[in-house]
């Protein structure tokens, strides 16, 4: 059988696949496309006074286009769409509103903020969310008037003589919340308003003596809430936690430790993927002449996408609401940048104004303009250690505590700032075994772009900070930094932060084990020397090290998978997951063989309406007695990390229902057993002393008993994962097993296509088992370990540094992909060097003023990574282990993140190690570096 192709061959031959190959003729819609462009506002400090209608005609006139239809905020209201915010009522609940027709005070207690912002369109009155927001959107009937019109106005001269956006000069305001002249060192830190502040997260773990404290208990505790409005309980806790704090502080100096103080400072970047953001969407009618909106758009999260232009209206009268169709296309590339992105919203407000399909199509100004980044972030770093026996020099070193101040630049909108914001937190000590520490982190709005979920999750801004600072501590004693941090790291059974045990497997200490044996590191001194005799000192040679234990999946990770065969043996893969580059579409079809003897001929993805069947249809609750079809979550958002211990797990639980109640039966009546050794050998079941029984055979078997014997022919599964897998008995054929999912659905031969024919099979019981009674607590349970060996040299004239060697050390598990795996060892590399040492969207106003483009945003070339390529040094995991410490026995990791979180630290650590000085600024521009350099 050939090998799985997918796509592939139709990239190769330059067919339609991504989202924005397709236009509305192929997917038979009829109608004329108008094409959409979004109006945005240029100043967020000020109230927008609406749009100069008399300019506008001026301009249209000018370009010679034809002038668009043209909707703003008081068309919204008319419609009555609700409002991206939430405002509370009289009781104080969150309530959805239609949009205002007017702005909002700045200074409006009522409103909650919400994951989009204030605003779809700024009326007038209002204060735009972020330079960037939208104030009208134009309906266009030719691109070609769209693309003169864009053109136009992304020039400087759009601002002068009479501008298309009037704005009230006198309502100017200064931001107190923007992020860069509040808590950027480089610039001076200022205290800031409460309402400049999305969210904070805090994590206080004390051992001293009389002030334990540990968040393990208390996940929403704020030691600074100590106000007459908290309520008396939480402020008795709040008030623990900030003695306990100072605590911490105290002892410090009670007992003579060594303190290192350092702010860094992480840039804002963009995803840069390379399909820029593009959909199609029509209000239309279906066969049962029903209202629907139908839209097709590349995507990482089609549910939470789906569900978000359902709520546009959701205070609409009954009956007048249409149905949301979502097709989903695979997208090049996505790295956190097309979750929660507002970009699906827009397209179907365009929608409900036209009476045809519309098409909205970002070009590289606007992604870099609206797109969601990685959040800038400052971390204020006061890190204490001493010796063991302060008697004895010997005794080695201890890690006092982290006491860690986390602010991070949350943009115009929430979108993910909140969950970015603690998973930063929680990682702030790296994987490191502190005694105490106490992090606080703050999510602040600003009216720069939206910042949101990418790759790492704000889990690469802590690594710099604190591998920079181990390294520098390392140093100042005198010790092998690798040596110094194995002595220090956290294993398995050891607690975090928050004070919860580390239950799974956690391979950091073999990463360093393994780093420290490498040619790389044990020659470093005397290729550092070398280069000290040669040149006069021009070009200085050094070599750093990081390692980090990186966080995959959410601790709340829910999954469907399909798995069919066909009478002629021919596999079918449907899943949830989004293909975005990261190879999950063969990774999924590879996942059959180990189980149906061969890997799926056809892996469709990006499902949604399938898997919301009534037949299997699960409801979104708690699990509960009774209630069968309960499961706390439907799926998830497509991330980087969550293919291999995720995805595939759900594969493999569909492909072993349709083996052990489909295929295995058939064999058994040929066999007259299936012995426990019996596998699968060139597409045929095979057993010692058994005649080799084709796929093929087995499959013809079992559609043709499927209806008779009731024989599976294929299975949907749902899985639940938090800090365990959800599990339940299920019995089928007769026969009771314990499956690790929380939902099953079965076909008795007949056409797969037609998901009708599925039939649901109740779990036995509230699928509990395993799964941690304190997981809502428990906020990340699965690590991938990964560390980066890597050599620089830096010119002390120039400031240029070049990355000259690099070897990714990863522990990764099992490897399902050889060169999927290899591929996102390269490409995160790649991506962190471009943080390292090029890539920076400026604040506001300046990166997000609609002409920045890749003239003004550096990336790194193929000629900037390391002259013989990233060396990748995998650690298995020892035969008959697995990844949990109970439950399935999965063995892969999720690694796409892991692999570019060290190395920003790593590069830094080799500049010091070649250089002496230690920069805590991203990125590392030669101006920064001579800055450095300076005596």
């Amino acid at each position: 059988m050939p090998p799985f192709l997918g796509d592939r061959e139709d990239k190769v031959r330059g067919k339609k696949v991504y989202g924005r190959d397709f236009n509305t003729r192929d997917l038979g819609w009829e109608g004329a496309c108008r094409h959409v462009y979004l109006l945005r506002v240029t100043f967020a400090d000020r109230k927008y006074l609406g749009l100069d209608d008399a300019r506008l005609l001026e301009v249209f006139t000018l370009l010679g286009v034809q002038p668009p239809e043209i909707i703003q905020a008081t068309d919204l209201h008319a419609r009555a769409f609700t409002a991206p915010y939430r405002q509370k009522d009289s009781s104080g609940r969150p309530r959805t509103v239609v949009h205002p027709a007017q702005g909002l005070a700045l200074d409006d207690k009522s409103v909650v903020p919400d994951f989009f912002g204030l605003y779809w369109l700024t009326p007038p009155g209002g204060y735009a969310d972020n330079i960037g927001q939208p104030v009208a959107i134009l309906l266009f009937r030719e691109s070609n008037d769209l693309r003169k019109f864009a053109t136009w106005n992304r020039e400087p001269s759009r601002h002068e003589g009479s501008p298309l956006l009037r704005f009230d000069a006198s309502s100017r305001v200064e931001w107190q919340q923007d992020i860069q002249r509040l808590v950027n060192p480089l610039l001076g830190a200022r205290a800031f308003n409460e309402e400049a502040i999305y969210g904070a997260t805090h994590f206080i773990r004390s051992q001293v003596k009389d002030n334990e404290f540990s968040a393990q208990g208390h996940k929403d505790h704020d030691p600074d809430a100590l106000g007459p409005d908290v309520d008396p309980a939480k402020r008795a806790i709040n008030l623990q936690a900030n003695k306990a704090r100072e605590a911490i502080r105290r002892s410090v100096s009670e007992e003579g430790m060594t303190v290192l103080r350092r702010t860094f400072f992480s840039q804002s970047i963009d995803p840069m993927f390379m399909e820029l953001e593009t959909g199609l969407a029509f209000l239309t009618r279906d066969d049962e002449c029903k209202r629907v909106m139908r839209i097709a758009a590349g995507t990482q999260s089609p549910r939470k996408d789906r569900e978000g232009v359902e709520t546009l209206t959701a205070l609409w009268p009954e009956g007048e609401a249409p149905r949301v169709e979502l097709k989903t296309y695979p997208i090049g590339g996505g790295f956190g940048g097309r979750d929660l992105s507002t970009f699906s919203m827009y397209l179907a407000l365009a929608a409900f104004f036209c009476d045809g399909p519309v098409r909205l199509a970002f070009d590289r100004y606007e992604q870099f303009l609206c797109g969601i980044k990685r959040h800038a972030a400052v971390l204020q770093n006061v890190l204490a250690y001493g010796l063991k026996d302060p008697q004895d020099p010997k005794s080695g070193y201890v890690l006092h505590s982290l006491d860690s101040t986390i602010y991070m630049d949350g943009g115009g909108v929430l979108n993910l700032t909140k969950p970015v914001v603690q998973l930063c937190a929680l990682h702030a000590a790296g994987p490191y075994r502190f005694t105490h520490n106490a992090i606080s982190g703050y999510g602040i709005s600003t009216d720069g772009a939206p910042s949101g979920s990418m790759r790492g999750f704000g889990i690469p801004q802590a690594a710099f900070a604190i591998e920079s600072m181990i390294d520098e501590v390392a140093s100042a004693v005198g010790a092998d930094p690798i040596a110094f941090r194995r002595e220090k790291l956290l294993t398995t059974n050891d607690v975090d932060v928050s004070g919860f045990e580390l239950r799974h497997r956690l391979d950091t200490e073999r990463i360093c084990e393994l780093a420290q044996r490498e040619p790389l590191w044990t020659g470093r001194e005397a290729k550092r020397a070398e280069y000290a005799a040669r040149g006069n000192g021009l070009v200085k040679y050094g070599v750093g090290f990081a390692c980090a234990m990186q966080a995959i999946g959410t601790s709340e990770d829910a999954v469907f998978a399909e798995v069919s065969v066909s009478s002629t043996g021919e596999v079918t893969v449907r899943s949830t997951a989004i293909e975005m580059g990261q190879g999950s579409e063969t990774s999924l079809a590879i996942a059959t063989r180990p189980l149906l003897g061969r890997e799926a001929s056809r892996v469709v993805l990006g499902v949604l309406g399938r898997f919301d069947h009534d037949t299997i249809q699960l409801n979104k609750a708690p699990y509960a007695p009774g209630q069968p079809r309960n499961t706390p979550k439907l799926d998830n958002t497509m991330s980087a990390s969550v293919t291999a211990f995720f995805h595939i797990h759900a594969v493999e639980e569909a492909a072993r229902v349709v083996f052990d109640h489909g295929l295995k039966p058939c064999a058994a009546d040929i066999w007259g057993d299936v012995p426990e050794d019996a596998r699968w050998e060139d597409g045929k079941l095979v057993a010692p002393g058994r005649p080799p029984i084709p796929m093929e055979e087995l499959a013809a078997r079992a559609h043709a008993r499927a209806k008779e014997d009731g024989l599976c022919t294929g299975a949907i599964v749902h899985t639940y994962y938090r800090n365990a897998y959800a599990c339940s008995e299920y019995t089928l054929g007769g026969t009771t097993r314990l499956r690790y999912i929380d939902g099953l659905a079965v076909l008795h031969g007949g056409d797969a296509e037609d998901v009708r024919g599925y039939q649901h099979v109740t779990r036995v019981d509230v699928p509990y088992d395993g799964v941690a009674n304190d997981a809502k607590h428990h906020i990340r349970s699965v690590y991938a370990s990964a560390g980066h060996l890597i050599a620089v040299t830096v010119n002390t004239r120039s400031g240029v540094i070049d990355v000259v060697d690099a070897v990714t050390l990863l522990d990764a598990g099992d490897v399902h992909h050889q060169r999927i795996l290899e591929g996102q060892v390269e490409g995160g590399f790649a991506m962190g060097l471009g943080m390292t040492l090029f890539e920076n969207v400026p604040p506001a106003p300046v990166g997000v003023d609609g002409r920045l483009n890749l003239h003004r945003y550096p990336v790194p070339r193929a000629t900037h990574m390391p002259p013989s390529g990233v060396q990748l040094r995998l650690l298995p995991i020892p035969e008959g282990q697995q990844i949990l410490r109970s439950g399935p026995p999965i063995r892969k990791k999720g690694i796409a993140e892991a692999v570019m979180t060290t190395v920003m630290p790593a590069i830094a650590n080799a500049v010091a190690h070649a250089t002496g000085a230690r920069l805590g600024v991203l990125p590392l521009t030669p101006a920064r570096v001579l800055e450095g350099l300076k005596p």
